[in-house]
C-alpha cells in the first residue's frame, strides 16, 4: 500500500487554547472546530469529562454528542477546582482513526 492510498489519521485542532480559566457560574464552549482530516475522510467527535484527572470530580452534562462544539456552564464552587475534558477525534477511513485532545478549565468562585 502506498502511502497516499493508506488512512491518515485526524488532526484535532482547537478554536481556543488549550488551558483557559472561567468563574463559577459562568458559560464557556469547547470547540475542535478547526479540526482536519489529512485525506477529506468526514469526522466524528466525542467530548468527555475525565474526572479522574479533575479536581472536580461530580458528574458534568456534556449535551449533545458527535458535535465539534459543546456549550457548558461553570459548576459552582467554593475554591479553586479544576476540570479536565477530553476530545476523541475518529475519522471514518479505513480502518478508522482516532487522536485525542486534552483541554483543561480552571474554575475560580465568584
Amino acid at each position: 500500500m502506498t502511502y497516499d492510498e493508506a488512512n491518515h489519521p485526524p488532526v484535532p485542532a482547537l478554536t481556543h487554547a488549550e488551558e483557559f480559566t472561567v468563574k463559577s457560574g459562568e458559560s464557556f464552549s469547547l470547540d475542535a472546530f478547526k479540526s482536519t482530516d489529512p485525506d477529506g475522510d468526514n469526522l466524528s467527535y466525542l467530548w468527555f469529562h475525565y474526572p479522574e484527572e479533575s479536581s472536580y470530580n461530580k458528574e458534568i452534562n456534556m449535551g449533545a454528542e458527535n458535535v465539534h462544539i459543546v456549550n457548558l456552564t461553570a459548576p459552582k464552587v467554593d475554591k479553586k477546582e479544576t476540570l479536565h475534558f477530553i476530545l476523541k477525534l475518529s475519522d471514518k477511513g479505513s480502518p478508522s482513526l482516532t487522536r485525542y485532545k486534552r483541554v483543561i478549565v480552571t474554575v475560580l468562585p465568584k
